[in-house]
């Protein structure tokens, strides 16, 4: 599926508005020039920079292509089973994970992912856990990121 340029330029700058609009409501640090809002605004600024930028492009370029055209491959079942499986497994991953825990709904999803991608052999379990476990090793160990181990453990 691809997009005009026109409507990825208007999703960059809505995003950096908003983002730079939330980062105003920050709290200042006393006694500093760079507080919590610093990043976040020159994130946004980037984002509404970047929307402007594509557009001028755009407009400059005069091609009329249309707004959404869509790719033949997207309109096949097993594609839309594919995304679907995205959207639903990480909406069910980030509503149960405190109950099943990082590394087994990772594990579920990655796996259950590779299978609908074609990848049907026994050893995709394994990718899966290596993957996750990586992923889990990286997050709560390097990163301090505190992960739900889950009920089942």
């Amino acid at each position: 599926m691809k997009f005009n340029d026109v409507i990825l330029g208007a999703v960059f700058i809505i995003a950096g508005l908003l983002i730079i609009s939330h980062a105003n409501t920050f709290p200042e640090m006393p006694g500093q020039m760079v507080g919590p809002s610093t990043f976040p605004t020159l994130i946004g600024s980037g984002f509404l920079l970047g929307g402007i930028l594509i557009a001028i492009q755009y407009f400059k370029s005069r091609k009329k292509t249309p707004f959404i055209a869509v790719n033949e491959g997207w309109l096949k079942k097993a594609r839309i089973l594919s995304f679907s499986v995205v959207i639903v497994g990480g909406m069910l991953f980030a509503l149960w994970i405190e109950t099943v825990g990082f590394v087994l709904g990772g594990i579920l999803l990655v796996t259950a992912l590779l299978w609908l991608e074609g990848h049907r052999k026994p050893f995709i379990l394994g990718i899966a856990a290596t993957f996750v476990m990586l992923v889990y090793y990286l997050l709560s160990h390097q990163l301090r990121v505190p992960l739900p181990s889950g009920s089942f453990i």
